[in-house]
C-alpha cells in the first residue's frame, strides 16, 4: 500500500517543508545523495539524475512531471522503484495538482479540529476496529507498525497517543459509508473532503502506473485494481503537549538503511508530496519494495517545553479489498521464491486496523 503524506505544524507555512528549512534533530550522521549506493537499489544513472531534483536526509526528490507529459517515464518510474527499494519513501514534486489545493485542505482541516469536541462528536467513529470513517478524539488509537495486538497494548499504556482524527473515503467501501457532520454545521467541509480524496486519488494512479513499469509489467497492471472504493483520506491533529525532555524533538523519522535500529530526521520538502510504500506493497513485490520503520517524533518550535499543534493528512491507497494479492510477476524465481501467501487485501486491512484498538 502507499501512503500519500504532508503535514503543515503550526504556526509555519508548509508543503512538506517549513519555508525555513527546519534543523536536523538527530544524532544519526545525514547521508548525501551521492553515496545512497546499495546492492539492493543502485546509485541513480544519468538518465535517472535528470529527473532527481536534489533530496532530503538523502532520500531523492523526483520531479513527478515528467512522467505525467511523459517526457521521461521509464526514468522517473526506475528512480522511483530504485528509492523505495533503499528508502521506503520518496518524495514527488510537481505531483499532479496545484499545492495551493493543499493548503486550502489543511485551512479546512485547522478549522474542524478547531471545533468544540461536542461538534466534532456529531461526526463520531463507530468505535469498531474494521470502520474507518468518522472523528476518533485523542487516546483511542495507538499509531504503530506493529500487528502484536498485546505490543501495541504495551506500547499505548507506556505512551498514549494524543493524535485525533477524521477519517473518509469512497460511501460503497467495506471500511463503511462516510460519517459527515450534519448539514450546516460546517458548510463547505465534506465537499472540501470529497474532493481532496479524488485528487489524491489521481496521483496514487500515476504512482502506481510508475511502479509497474519500473517492475517491467504492463502499465496498468497495478492501477486496475486500485478503483478508489476502499481508499481512505484521514485528517490528524496533534495538539500542543508538553514534553518530558525538551531536547527531544524532531519530526517524521526513518530508519537509516545501512544501520537498522538508528533513525534518519526526513526533513518535509517546499512544494512536494511524500510518498510512503508501506507493508502491504513490500509483500506484492516480494520485498523487493522496502517498507521503511518510521515514527514521528514532537515537531520542531518548541518554547518553553511545549510543542507547536501539527497537523499532517495522509492518504491511504488500497487495492481493492476483495482483490487476492499474490507476489507479483518478475518478483520472484526458483533461486529466490515466495516470501508471502497469497491473502485478499481486506483480510489484511482489517488485521492491521484490529491492531490500533488493542486494549
Amino acid at each position: 500500500m502507499l501512503s500519500i503524506l504532508r503535514s503543515l505544524p503550526v504556526p509555519f507555512r508548509r508543503f512538506s517543508s517549513q519555508r525555513k528549512k527546519a534543523a536536523s534533530r538527530t544524532t544519526t550522521p545525514q547521508p548525501q545523495l551521492a553515496s545512497q549506493g546499495s546492492s539492493d537499489a543502485p546509485a541513480p544513472t544519468a538518465e535517472e539524475r535528470q529527473v532527481i531534483i536534489g533530496d532530503a536526509a538523502g532520500i531523492p526528490i523526483i520531479d513527478f512531471s515528467r512522467f505525467l507529459d511523459g517526457s521521461a517515464k521509464e526514468e522517473v518510474a526506475k528512480a522511483i522503484l530504485d528509492t523505495f527499494k533503499r528508502w521506503g519513501f520518496v518524495y514527488l514534486k510537481n505531483f499532479g495538482f496545484p499545492t495551493e489545493d493543499v493548503d486550502e485542505m489543511f485551512k479546512w482541516s485547522k478549522k474542524f479540529f478547531s471545533q468544540p469536541k461536542e461538534v466534532k462528536m456529531l461526526a463520531p467513529h463507530p468505535g469498531v476496529p474494521h470502520i474507518n470513517r468518522g472523528y476518533i478524539p485523542p487516546g483511542v488509537e495507538k499509531f504503530t507498525q506493529s500487528n502484536d495486538s498485546d505490543e501495541v497494548a504495551q506500547i499505548r499504556h507506556k505512551e498514549p497517543d494524543v493524535i485525533e482524527n477524521f477519517s473518509c473515503g469512497h460511501d460503497d467501501s467495506v471500511l463503511g459509508k462516510n460519517i459527515w457532520l450534519p448539514e450546516g454545521v460546517l458548510p463547505g467541509f465534506n465537499e472540501a473532503c470529497q474532493q481532496f480524496f479524488w485528487k489524491c486519488y489521481s496521483v496514487e494512479i500515476s504512482v502506481l502506473k510508475a511502479i509497474a513499469i519500473a517492475l517491467g509489467l504492463p502499465e496498468d497492471y497495478l492501477a486496475k485494481s486500485h478503483s478508489g472504493r476502499d481508499q481512505s483520506l484521514r485528517l490528524m491533529h496533534y495538539p500542543s503537549i508538553t514534553l518530558l525532555f525538551q531536547d527531544d524533538v524532531g519530526g517524521l523519522e526513518v530508519e537509516n538503511p545501512d544501520r537498522p535500529g538508528e533513525f534518519i530526521s526526513v526533513p518535509p520538502v517546499p512544494g512536494a508530496v511524500m510518498i510512503n510504500a508501506g507493508d502491504f506493497l513490500q509483500r506484492w513485490s516480494n520485498d523487493q519494495i522496502r517498507s521503511a520503520l518510521h515514527r514521528v517524533r514532537a515537531p520542531p518550535g518548541m518554547k518553553d517545553g511545549m510543542t507547536p499543534d501539527r497537523y499532517s493528512i495522509p492518504y491511504f491507497c488500497s487495492t481493492d479489498f476483495d482483490l487476492t494479492v499474490d507476489c507479483l510477476p518478475g518478483t520472484y524465481s526458483e533461486t529466490n521464491p515466495k516470501k508471502y501467501e497469497p491473502i485478499t487485501a481486506g483480510e489484511y486491512i482489517q488485521q492491521r486496523l484490529a491492531s490500533l484498538y488493542a486494549k
